[in-house]
């Protein structure tokens, strides 16, 4: 029945880009406010407000029915999400990967429409990113950007509804690092075979992601100053990578015959070779051989920083060498540098004791010979000195994203 003055609850009007007056039903359903229409004239607003209210009654309304959004492109949607991060106060890096993964999800979406997204899309979605062998943290970080940008579009009604309702995400369960051992590597390198052994140890010596090794330009190697340059990374920001003598020497072997501008040509020497096409192809095939299990390409990269921690680096030192912004993703290696922690150990056993003034001050001179453990430094010296230098150069120019 109609409200005095014909002033009925639920009913909204507005004008449409034309100037002429439509109207709109708003409704409660499920503890949230919901709107539909529009509607022509109030009498059909009225209608459809009476009729939902009768199937709400008897527990028959179902709002996706009768709701019109979603025709955004989600190409679209997507894009004008990414508007907004400048100056939503989140860190650059955070920027950085969120329009990496813009970019990703608006080439599989490009086409469909914002209320086309459905969980079965979602959980296919997942699929593909599970067999390129994504770690589920990895599949995780593609699809919360995706729930983000519904979030934002059910603000603005966009959309009604997050398909995210209805899809799980996968487990991410805290686990140890995995890395390789000496002997792992050594039968990964025998299983895979040349020329892809020194592809293998050259990950090792670099800490070089996927998708930036194979990516790489020869423009972008210096071997004289031992510098790789890094254009395009998930940081938005240039980054380098340093090389050791090893690591240039695979480099110069690679050179022969090679005519393309990348180093690691396809057979069509005008494109790089597929990442994802040989991890599956060759990669994959030799872990099998090799019998290594919960290996994968980036477990070079946790065994160049685990190398680095059991070598007794500092935390500042590996976070810079794999071009993180912070050290908090460090952490995880701290339990492989026995040598610092064990010299914090001890530092507590000799709180407060007197030393042993007979005890020599310095320790006893080397053999002739005998070649003293790398992974110790002194203290004072000169060495010490050019070497917290290279360090802090390290670390400016290393700025970069997560592992």
């Amino acid at each position: 029945m109609a409200r005095a003055g014909r002033k009925d609850r639920g009913l909204l009007s507005k004008k449409d880009s034309t100037g002429k007056t439509v109207w709109h039903v708003r409704l409660y359903h499920e503890g949230r406010e919901r709107r539909f229409g529009s509607f022509s004239t109030k009498t059909a607003a009225r209608d459809f407000y009476e009729k939902a209210k009768q199937e709400q009654k008897t527990g028959r309304f179902f709002p996706e029915r009768y709701q019109h959004g979603g025709k955004e492109l989600a190409s679209t949607v997507i894009a004008n999400y990414l508007t907004t991060l400048p100056t939503s106060g989140k860190r650059p890096t955070t920027i950085a990967e969120e329009n990496y993964y813009g970019r990703w999800w608006t080439d599989r979406l490009t086409g469909k429409a914002l209320h086309a997204v459905t969980p079965a899309l979602l959980e296919q979605a997942m699929a593909d990113l599970a067999a390129k062998h994504y770690t589920p943290q990895t599949v995780v970080h593609y699809l919360k950007f995706l729930r983000h940008v519904f979030q934002w579009a059910i603000g603005p009604a966009l959309i009604e509804k997050s398909p995210f309702a209805s899809v799980k995400l996968p487990t991410v369960r805290a686990g140890r690092t995995r890395f390789l051992s000496i002997e792992e590597e050594a039968r990964l390198c025998q299983a895979i075979g040349q020329p892809y052994d020194a592809w293998i140890r050259l990950a090792i010596l670099t800490g070089l992601r996927k998708s930036e090794q194979f990516g790489l330009r020869w423009a972008d190697i210096d071997l004289e100053r031992g510098l790789i340059t890094l254009p395009h990374t998930k940081s938005g920001a240039v980054q380098y990578v340093h090389l050791i003598d090893e690591a240039k020497q695979i480099l110069r072997i690679l050179i022969p015959g090679n005519t393309s501008v990348w180093v690691f040509p396809s057979e069509n020497p005008e494109t790089h070779l597929d990442p994802d096409n040989f991890y599956g192809r060759v990669y994959m095939t030799a872990l099998e051989d090799a019998k290594l299990e919960g290996v994968t390409w980036h477990t070079l990269r946790h065994t160049f920083a685990s190398r680095l921690a059991m070598n007794g680096q500092a935390p500042s030192t590996i976070a810079a060498l794999l071009r993180h912004s912070g050290t908090e993703l460090v952490a995880r290696y701290a339990h492989l540098s026995p040598t610092h922690l064990q010299g914090a150990l001890e530092g507590v056993s000799g709180f407060g004791k007197v030393k042993d003034e007979t005890t020599p001050a310095v320790s006893q001179p080397m053999q002739e010979g005998q070649k003293s453990n790398p992974t110790v430094t002194g203290t004072g010296t000169e060495a010490d000195a050019r070497e917290g230098e290279e360090a802090q150069v390290v670390e400016s120019i290393g700025r970069g994203e997560r592992i």
